[in-house]
C-alpha cells in the first residue's frame, strides 16, 4: 500500500514538472559586451588607440561619409581649443572649409564632432616649430603642425624635446618640388665631379632634388648645396625649386627636368603632434583627422569658392595664388593612409621608409648631424583607429574616383623618354631587398613605366619582376616589365615617363 502511494505520489510530481516546463516563460537577460581592439600603432608609437564596440555602432549610423547629428548633451573631446597650424595657407584650405573659418562658424563640422578647432598658417618652418613648442594651450601656439613630411624631419632634432609623433596624411605633393637643370644637363647626362645644387637646406624642394639625383647615381654626400644667395649660385646647373616659382627669382637657362608631378607618392604632406597629446587625447585627433576628410571633399566639389573663402582670411594670399597652390596637391584619403600605416603588409611604401629615406639625405648632406633614430617617430595607432571607426571612408578615394583620364593609362611606347636609371648597389644585391626597392620605386613614380634588367638574362629579369608584383600590392603591375641587361651593375631599373 505504501509503495502504490510513493508510487502515484512521484507521478502526480513529474506531471507537474512538465507542465510548469511547457507553460514556464523564458527569464530574459540582458548582457551588454564591451569589446575594445587593441591597436598595434608600429615601432616608436606607444600604446594604440582603442576604438571601443559602442563607437563603431555610433559610425554604422552615419550613413555615408560619417555624416552625423551633434550630440548637444556629449562632452566635448577636449576642454579647450584644439589649435592646428601649418607652413602655407594652401595645407590649411580643407580645414577652413571644414571649420567655416579660422575659427569655429555656425556650421562647422568640427563642431558637431565636439571639438573647438582654430587654424593658423605660418610662412616658414621656424615660425611653425616655436608655435609647436608653444603647445596648444598658448594663443599663439599649437598642438598639430601639418607640413612636408622632409621639412619636419629636417627640424625632429629640434623639437626632440616634445617626442614629436607623425600621425596623419593629409595630401601629396603633386608639381609642388621640382628640379631644375641647365639646358644641356639632365638625370641622364649629369655634369662630371661634385655638382653643384641650389637650394635651402630643409626644405621640401630640395630634398626631392637630392633624392632624385641619388637615384641617378650622385650621393647627396657628393652634392654641394649652396644656399640661393650664395655667390657660386649663379654658376650652377642644379637648382631646387618650389612651384610656382617666386616672383623676381632668375633661373637663367635652368628648366624643370623633373617635379613631384612625376614622382607622385615622395612627399607627403603630413600632421604631427607631441606624443603627450597623442596619448591622451586620441580619439579626438582621429575626430579631427575625419572631419578634415570631409573638408577636402567639400574643398573639391567647389575649389574657386573654398580659395576665396581662404583668401578672406588676415594675411591670406589673394585667390588666385591660392588656386595656383591648390592645384598642386594631391588628398590623401584614408585609404592611402592604411597603405602608408602597413596594415595590409603588401606595401613598400610606407610612411617608417619615406621617414628613413628623408633622414639619410638629410644626414648625408650635413642637415641632420644625428644618426638615425632607434624608433622611427610615426604613430600608425591614428590611422588604424580610424580606419576600425570609420570604416565607410576606407571605401572611397578621391584620387582615383571616376573615369582614368588619358595621363592615368599608360602611355604607348613611342611616347616614353627615359627619365634616370637606378643601378642597384652591390655585386649581388639580396634578392628581397631588390624586390623592395623595385616596388617602392613603382609606388613613388605612381605613373610610369618601369623596365627591371638583371645580370644573368631575361628569364631572370622575369622572375624578378613576378615575385615584385605577387609579394607587394602595387597600382598597376603591368607597369613593370622585364628587359635585357646592359652593363656591369647587377641589377638596374630604368624610370620612363610620358612626354
Amino acid at each position: 500500500m505504501r509503495s502504490y502511494l510513493v508510487f502515484v505520489l512521484l507521478l502526480a510530481m513529474g506531471g507537474v514538472f512538465v507542465v510548469l516546463q511547457v507553460t514556464r516563460q523564458p527569464e530574459r537577460h540582458q548582457v551588454t559586451v564591451r569589446a575594445a581592439t587593441s591597436v598595434d600603432a608600429g615601432p616608436g608609437s606607444g600604446a594604440g588607440v582603442q576604438t571601443d564596440a559602442g563607437r563603431r555602432h555610433e559610425a554604422s549610423k552615419r550613413g555615408k561619409r560619417g555624416k552625423r547629428a551633434p550630440d548637444k548633451k556629449a562632452a566635448p573631446r577636449m576642454k579647450r581649443p584644439l589649435r592646428v597650424a601649418s607652413l602655407g595657407w594652401e595645407l590649411l584650405a580643407p580645414g577652413v572649409v571644414a571649420n567655416g573659418g579660422a575659427t569655429p562658424g555656425k556650421d562647422s563640422l568640427f563642431r558637431k564632432e565636439r571639438l573647438d578647432v582654430q587654424l593658423m598658417a605660418f610662412r616658414s618652418l621656424e615660425e611653425l616649430e616655436a608655435a609647436l613648442a608653444r603647445g596648444g594651450a598658448d594663443p599663439l601656439g599649437a598642438d598639430v603642425a601639418i607640413a612636408p613630411l622632409p621639412e619636419l624631419v629636417s627640424a625632429l632634432e629640434r623639437l626632440r624635446a616634445l617626442a614629436p609623433r607623425i600621425f596623419l596624411v593629409l595630401g601629396w605633393s603633386h608639381g609642388r618640388d621640382g628640379l631644375m637643370a641647365a639646358s644641356d644637363v639632365s638625370l641622364t647626362r649629369l655634369p662630371r665631379g661634385r655638382p653643384s645644387l641650389i637650394g635651402q637646406r630643409g626644405a621640401a624642394e630640395t630634398f626631392f632634388a637630392l633624392f632624385m639625383l641619388e637615384l641617378a647615381g650622385v650621393p647627396a654626400s657628393r652634392v654641394r648645396l649652396l644656399e640661393p644667395k650664395d655667390k657660386l649660385s649663379k654658376t650652377a646647373q642644379l637648382a631646387a625649386m618650389e612651384r610656382p616659382l617666386p616672383s623676381g627669382v632668375s633661373v637663367g637657362d635652368r628648366k624643370f627636368v623633373v617635379t613631384t608631378a612625376d614622382a607622385t607618392r615622395l612627399v607627403p604632406l603630413v600632421a604631427v603632434a607631441p606624443e603627450g597629446l597623442v596619448k591622451s587625447h586620441g580619439d579626438a585627433l582621429a575626430a579631427w583627422g575625419q572631419v578634415w576628410m570631409e573638408g577636402v571633399e567639400r574643398l573639391q566639389r567647389d575649389v574657386p569658392t573654398a580659395a576665396r573663402q581662404v583668401a578672406a582670411l588676415k594675411e591670406a594670399p589673394h585667390a588666385l595664388d591660392l588656386l595656383k597652390r591648390l592645384g598642386q596637391i594631391d588628398p590623401a584619403p584614408l585609404m592611402d593612409n592604411a597603405r602608408l600605416a602597413g596594415l595590409s603588409g603588401r606595401s613598400a611604401l610606407t610612411l617608417a621608409e619615406l621617414f628613413r629615406r628623408s633622414w639619410q639625405i638629410w644626414r648625408e648632406s650635413g642637415v641632420l648631424s644625428s644618426p638615425m633614430p632607434e624608433q622611427i617617430p610615426v604613430y600608425t595607432g591614428i590611422m588604424a583607429a580610424m580606419v576600425h571607426t570609420y570604416p565607410e571612408m576606407v571605401e572611397a578615394d578621391p584620387a582615383r574616383t571616376g573615369p582614368a583620364s588619358k595621363a592615368d593609362k599608360e602611355p604607348a611606347r613611342e611616347e616614353l623618354h627615359t627619365l634616370l636609371t637606378y643601378e642597384a648597389r652591390g655585386r649581388r644585391p639580396d634578392a628581397a631587398a631588390l624586390q623592395g626597392e623595385v616596388a617602392f620605386l613603382a609606388e613613388v613614380f605612381g605613373r610610369a613605366h618601369l623596365e627591371v634588367s638583371v645580370r644573368g638574362g631575361l628569364k631572370k629579369a622575369r622572375a624578378l619582376v613576378e615575385a615584385t608584383t605577387s609579394r607587394y600590392d602595387i597600382t598597376h603591375p603591368g607597369r613593370i616589365t622585364a628587359v635585357a641587361h646592359h652593363g656591369n651593375r647587377a641589377a638596374r631599373v630604368t624610370i620612363r615617363v610620358g612626354q
